[in-house]
C-alpha cells in the first residue's frame, strides 16, 4: 500500500537537491540555514531538516508536509520568495525536488 493517491491523508514528503556554485559553498549554507526556523514554525510543517554531502558542496532539504497546499502556501512566503532572489548566483544546480510517497506495510 502506497501513499501516493490524491485522497490520501498521508504527508507530503520532498527531498529538494541544490549544489553550491564553486566557491559559494559557505554563502549558499548560510541562506539554506537561515530558511530552517522560519520554515519551521509554518502550519503545516512536519519537519524540514538540512544535510550536506562529504564535499560540503551539495545540499539537500528533507521536508515533510502535512498537506500538498501546506507546501504551496511555503512557497508564498516571505523567506521563501527571499530565498529565491538571493541563491541566484549561488547555485551551480538547484532545486531538483523529489516527491516521495511512504510505502505502508
Amino acid at each position: 500500500m502506497s501513499c501516493g493517491n490524491a485522497n490520501s491523508s498521508c504527508p507530503l514528503c520532498l527531498i529538494v537537491k541544490v549544489k553550491a556554485a564553486a566557491g559559494k559553498e559557505e554563502q549558499l549554507k548560510d541562506v539554506l540555514t537561515a530558511m530552517l526556523e522560519p520554515t519551521r514554525k509554518e502550519p503545516g510543517c512536519i519537519a524540514y531538516q538540512l544535510y550536506t554531502n562529504e564535499k560540503k558542496d551539495t545540499f539537500f532539504f528533507y521536508e515533510l508536509w502535512e498537506t500538498p497546499q501546506h507546501l504551496e502556501a511555503h512557497t508564498k512566503t516571505e523567506h521563501y520568495l527571499h530565498l529565491v532572489k538571493v541563491r541566484v548566483n549561488l547555485v551551480a544546480e538547484g532545486g531538483e525536488t523529489s516527491r516521495l510517497h511512504e510505502i505502508l506495510v
